[in-house]
């Protein structure tokens, strides 16, 4: 087990346990820990807002001693009889590793609170973690733990540039689908390939192992068959969606491990009403036989939601 799987595991294990003094035992002085905010797209961008937006749970970046803070101070109340994270899946590296987390427990307002996540830890040489980036839900974070309150609304200037590139047929997805080109795009998967997202505020169409539904709420649509997902594109760029081509998306980084490819990227593309659509994802892409099995895209679901008009 790599040093930064090491560090990622135990951090996943007193989070489960509620064990806030392990949490900052294992992390560094000066760590951060990142979370997406909605329709605040400036709030969590950690470059141009280094002290993120201060809402809770949507922060953006936050200082490691100030998120355990807030955790003390807030977490015993909001879930009386804890809140459960198992981890399902991890990409390994040696200095940053992603490891994909079910979360379960019973909010103090009765609801139950059923997020997945895609953590990803950074580590220095000693091991310890000097920074947690934390995709999930957040449609599904704020209308439980955020009591639905309102985000307001921020944009950027401009993408960061992109980072190293990637290995195929991974790097061939981003130009494809930024010409708007769906069946340039289609042809890099495999036969039966799936694709994931999460599903707001119906949980249950979002579990992993279960079948999503492409038709029921827009892009929240669990696991689906990747012939529906490209139908769907279709029918979006003929439907006039985008001013731009389609989205282009910029990788920032990603880590290799065997079969398995993790990718940080940011998306953009303006939208036919003049909307700017601005995400963050974590992808963890799942390749056989030099063609993609399986894709599954953590994002900022309150902020897709917010463009859409579904909240």
């Amino acid at each position: 087990m790599t040093r930064a799987t090491r560090a990622g595991m135990e951090f996943i294990s007193a989070l489960d346990q509620g064990s806030l003094g392990g949490l900052g035992r294992l992390c560094a002085p000066g760590a951060t820990w990142w979370v997406d905010t909605g329709p605040d797209r400036l709030g969590g961008d950690p470059r141009r807002a280094p002290h993120g937006s201060g809402r809770f749970p949507l922060h953006g970046l936050m200082a490691m001693d100030r998120k355990l803070a807030l955790m003390r101070e807030q977490g015993p109340g909001m879930f009386p009889s804890g809140c459960r994270q198992i981890p399902r899946r991890v990409v390994v590296g040696d200095d940053w590793c992603v490891i994909e987390v079910d979360g379960h427990g019973v909010h103090a307002n009765g609801r139950t609170y059923a997020n997945r996540y895609g953590f990803v830890f950074d580590v220095d040489e000693r091991g310890a973690i000097t920074s947690v980036r934390e995709y999930l839900d957040t449609m599904h974070a704020q209308d439980v733990i955020g009591g639905g309150a309102p985000v307001p609304r921020t944009g950027l200037e401009r993408v960061p540039e992109a980072g190293e590139p990637l290995p195929e047929p991974v790097a061939a997805m981003w130009p494809a689908l930024a010409r708007g080109d769906i069946d340039a795009f289609g042809a890099l998967f495999a036969d039966d390939a799936t694709w994931w997202t999460d599903s707001g505020r119906d949980r249950r169409r979002g579990r992993h192992h279960g079948r999503g539904d492409i038709d029921a709420n827009g892009p929240f649509h669990g696991t689906v068959a990747m012939a529906d997902k490209l139908a769907q594109m279709r029918r979006r760029l003929a439907g006039g969606a985008y001013r731009s081509a389609a989205v282009t998306v910029t990788p920032h980084r990603w880590l290799a491990d065997d079969t398995l490819v993790a990718i940080e990227a940011s998306g953009d593309a303006l939208l036919r009403d003049g909307g700017r659509y601005q995400n963050r994802y974590l992808w963890i892409v799942d390749v056989r036989d030099h063609r993609i099995a399986a894709v599954r895209e953590y994002c900022d679901t309150l902020h897709l939601a917010d463009l859409m008009g579904l909240l």
